[in-house]
C-alpha cells in the first residue's frame, strides 16, 4: 500500500464514523423510530457512504444492488412506517417489528453474500484504473462495432420473431458499453456518448418507462469517475443533484405516462415537449412539487415491502409455503433450454403476486414480489434470510471472475453494466434476475469469441 493509500484509508473510516454518529445522534433526538429502524437506516447510509467512495475505484455493481435494494425494502418501509401513510391497498400489512426484524436481516446477509467472494479482489489496483485509457485506445476500432451493432440491434428488435427478442435486447445493449470505451480513451470522444444517451432518452419518453435511462445514467457515473478524479465533496453534491432530479422525475411520470400511453398521436417532438414542459411547471411550482399526496405516491412507489408483507400476511395462513420450487425453477429456466425443460419457469411477477399475495394483476399492470418476498414465500423468514445470504454469494460469483479478468484485460470492468442490468432491480425476482444474468453471461462470451476469432477486432 502506498502512501496515497495509507492516507486515504483512515479518511474513508472518518467518514464513515462521522456520518454514521452526526445521522444517528440526530435521528435518537428528533424522531421516534425504534431500534430496528435505525438500524436498517444507519444500514443503509453506510453502504451509501461505502458506494461513494466506491465511485472512481472501479464499478462496486454489488454496493449498488444493496443500496437500491435498502431504498425500496428498508428506507421505504421505514418512511411508511412513520409518515403516517395508511393506503388500504399500498400500505404495510403487518406490524413494524415483525416485518423490519425480516427486511433488514435479510439485506444484510443479501450484503454479506455479495461481499464474501470478493472480498479478497474487490480493490482493483489503483495503477489498472489510472492505465485504463492506455488499454482502449488499442481498441477503438472494436468500440464503433460495438455501437454499430447496438443501434442495428435496436432498430431489428421490432420486426424481430419473439424467440430472438430478448437476444437481440441484450445486442442493444453493447451501444453503451461501446460509448464507454470511446469515453475512456485518449480520444474522449463524447458525441457518441452524447448520441447514444439521447437515443436512449428518446426511448424512455416513448415508453414512459424510465428504469434503464436511470440505470444507464448511473453506470456512466461510475466510469465518469474513473475517468476523471472527482472529489468526495463533489461526490455528495452529485447525489444530492441526483436525488432531486429522481424526485422531480417521480412527480411527472405518472401524469406524462397516462397521457403518452393514451395519446398514441404524440411524435418523439410532442413527448419530448410534453415532458420537459411538465419539469419545467414542477421547478416553477415549489407547492405541486412538493404536494403531500405527491409526496405520499412516491413514498409508496418506493416502498416495496407493502408486496412483501403481503406475502408474509398470506404465507402459509391461505397457502404453504413453496419450499424451493420457485428457485429451481428459476435455476431451470436460467440453466436449461426450453426443449429439455418444457415447463421452465417464465419471467415475471404476475404468477408470482397470485400465487404468495392472492392478487391478481390486471392487464398492463407490473408488480413482483422481490427475491425478498420470494425467500419468505419459499421458506419463511428464518430460511428467507439465508437464501438472500446464498443467492447473494451466486450473484457475487460472476462479478469476482470479471474483476479477476480486468487485472489482465481492464475493458472487462465496462460489461459489469451489461451484465448486472436487470440483477440491480430490486422489485425483481429470483426468475427474472437469474435469467438475465445467465444470458447475458452468454451473449458477453459470445461477443468477445465473435470479435476476436472471427473479426479479428480485440475488445
Amino acid at each position: 500500500m502506498n502512501i496515497a493509500e495509507q492516507y486515504q484509508s483512515p479518511n474513508k473510516l472518518l467518514f464513515h464514523a462521522s456520518t454514521l454518529v452526526t445521522v444517528a445522534v440526530l435521528l435518537l433526538a428528533f424522531t421516534s423510530l425504534s431500534y430496528l429502524a435505525l438500524a436498517g437506516v444507519l444500514f443503509s447510509l453506510y453502504i451509501l457512504n461505502s458506494l461513494l467512495v466506491g465511485f472512481g475505484e472501479g464499478i462496486p455493481i454489488n454496493l449498488l444492488i444493496v443500496f437500491l435494494a435498502c431504498l425500496q425494502w428498508v428506507i421505504g418501509p421505514v418512511l411508511s412506517y412513520y409518515t403516517g401513510i395508511n393506503h388500504p391497498f399500498y400500505g404495510m400489512q403487518v406490524p413494524e417489528e415483525e416485518y423490519l426484524s425480516f427486511a433488514v436481516s435479510g439485506v444484510v446477509l443479501y450484503y454479506i453474500g455479495l461481499s464474501l467472494p470478493i472480498a479478497g479482489v474487490k480493490n482493483i489496483p489503483k495503477e489498472v484504473i489510472n492505465n485504463i485509457g492506455d488499454h482502449i485506445n488499442s481498441k477503438m476500432r472494436g468500440a464503433y462495432y460495438l455501437i454499430g451493432i447496438g443501434f442495428l440491434s435496436s432498430f431489428l428488435s421490432p420486426f424481430a420473431p419473439p424467440a430472438l427478442s430478448f437476444f437481440l435486447y441484450l445486442l442493444s445493449q453493447l451501444k453503451f458499453i461501446g460509448c464507454f470505451y470511446l469515453y475512456v480513451s485518449d480520444s474522449q470522444n463524447k458525441v457518441a456518448l452524447y448520441v447514444v444517451f439521447a437515443f436512449l432518452l428518446l426511448e424512455a419518453l416513448a415508453s414512459a418507462l424510465f428504469h434503464d435511462l436511470l440505470l444507464w445514467g448511473m453506470f456512466f457515473l461510475f466510469i465518469y469517475c474513473i475517468k476523471n478524479k472527482v472529489s468526495l465533496t463533489k461526490k455528495v453534491a452529485a447525489l444530492v443533484i441526483g436525488f432531486f432530479m429522481v424526485f422531480l422525475l417521480q412527480s411527472v411520470k405518472y401524469q406524462y405516462r397516462n397521457i403518452a400511453w393514451t395519446n398514441t398521436s404524440l411524435d418523439a417532438y410532442d413527448q419530448s415537449e410534453l415532458f420537459f414542459g411538465m419539469i419545467v411547471d414542477r421547478l416553477f411550482s415549489p407547492d405541486v412539487l412538493f404536494d403531500p399526496k405527491a409526496n405520499e405516491l412516491t413514498i409508496t412507489r418506493l416502498n416495496q415491502g407493502w408486496i412483501i408483507t403481503r406475502v408474509m400476511n398470506y404465507i402459509p395462513i391461505h397457502k404453504p409455503y413453496a419450499g424451493g420450487e420457485t428457485i429451481r425453477g428459476a435455476f431451470d429456466a436460467a440453466l436449461l433450454p426450453r426443449f429439455l425443460s418444457e415447463n421452465k419457469a417464465i419471467a415475471g411477477g404476475r404468477a408470482n403476486m397470485e400465487r404468495f399475495t392472492g392478487i391478481m394483476l390486471q392487464a398492463g399492470t407490473s408488480m413482483n414480489i422481490s427475491l425478498l418476498g420470494e425467500g419468505y414465500g419459499n421458506f419463511g423468514k428464518d430460511g428467507g434470510v439465508i437464501f438472500m445470504f446464498l443467492i447473494g454469494i451466486v450473484f457475487s460469483l460472476i462479478l469476482r471472475f470479471i474483476i479477476l479478468k480486468s487485472l489482465v484485460n481492464p475493458t472487462y470492468l465496462f460489461w459489469i453494466p451489461f451484465l448486472y442490468l436487470q440483477v440491480v432491480k430490486a422489485e425483481t425476482d429470483l426468475t427474472t434476475t437469474l435469467n438475465y444474468l445467465v444470458k447475458a453471461t452468454i451473449v458477453m462470451v459470445l461477443v468477445f469469441y465473435t470479435f476476436r476469432k472471427v473479426l479479428k477486432i480485440e475488445i
